[in-house]
């Protein structure tokens, strides 16, 4: 049996998450209005701002997909920063940019089991510079696309 995707919850329905998947149900494409952490001057504590999604997409059969998160990281301050962190059925995902104040993609191949679920967890974090009154942070995740393999990853590509 090869792997469909069928469909997507997260735990947060604040994310406003929507999905599209096409017919042949190989391809499903998550796109998010509110997965953003944001530490800006007003904030009234020194704590990051963080910001965590949980989320299942049921699967028919098992195989291996290619998860793609696309997003964006801007910080203001010598001492700021922001960091997208994930992992999909367990695998990590490391979501850095190239240079900051740039998008970012990050991508993993993850195996789905028998009991078809993908499990796909992220956290976002923040924090402008404590030091600079004009100082900002933010991470964002915009979308996340997931496409079935057609055969399981070589150890190079896993």
């Amino acid at each position: 049996m090869s792997l469909k995707l069928n469909a997507a919850t997260f735990e947060d329905t604040s994310l406003a998450v929507r999905g599209t998947r096409t017919d042949d149900r190989t391809v499903f494409s998550l796109l998010f209005d509110n997965l953003v952490a944001q530490s800006q001057a007003d904030d009234n504590d020194a704590w990051p701002a963080t910001r965590r999604a949980e989320g299942v997409v049921q699967c028919e059969g098992s195989g291996w997909v290619s998860v793609l998160v696309r997003g964006a990281i801007a910080v203001v301050g010598e001492h700021g920063y922001a960091h997208a962190f994930g992992w999909v059925n367990g695998r990590r995902l490391r979501a850095t940019p190239r240079l900051p104040d740039e998008p970012f993609s990050a991508a993993v191949a993850a195996p789905v089991a028998a009991d078809g679920q993908l499990r796909i967890s992220l956290l976002l974090l923040a924090q402008r510079d404590l030091a600079s009154s004009s100082s900002g942070a933010l991470c964002a995740v915009d979308s996340i696309d997931i496409g079935v393999l057609p055969v399981r990853p070589t150890s190079g590509q896993a």
